[in-house]
């Protein structure tokens, strides 16, 4: 009996040792708000970029919202994700919408630390 506990518990510890840990997991990502016909950064326009991460509701994913975060006037901001959850970045700014998905249902690409994501900003007077 004392055998088959010891067992157990090793292959408890075992398998704890390859788990991360949220801190481990935690990276850090640059959001660039990008204008959609000069492909270059909006500066001073001091976008919001919506984050949403990827959940699981009663029938289907769900996106709630974890923050909202203004770029600088360089046109980005850094900010702290999980890298092992899926996330959905929007751009909110009157007259503008665009955004950028890591999530299963829409790519399998998993986020690196130090990636820069480009959300295109696409005027709603040239839909």
């Amino acid at each position: 009996m004392k055998i088959v506990i010891s067992i157990s518990i090793i292959a408890l510890l075992i398998s704890n040792c390859g788990r991360k840990t949220d801190l481990e997991n935690q990276i850090t990502i640059t959001i660039t708000s990008v204008d959609s016909k000069t492909k270059q950064r909006r500066i001073n326009t001091f976008d919001t970029i919506e984050v949403r991460k990827e959940g699981m509701g009663y029938l289907m994913r769900t996106y709630p919202k974890v923050g909202e975060y203004i770029t600088d006037s360089m046109g980005s901001v850094k900010i702290k994700i999980d890298s092992t959850d899926g996330y959905r970045f929007m751009l909110n700014k009157k007259g503008f919408y665009g955004s950028e998905s890591f999530a299963e249902p829409f790519t399998k690409e998993k986020l690196k630390d130090g990636q820069e994501i480009n959300i295109e900003a696409i005027s709603l007077e040239e839909r």
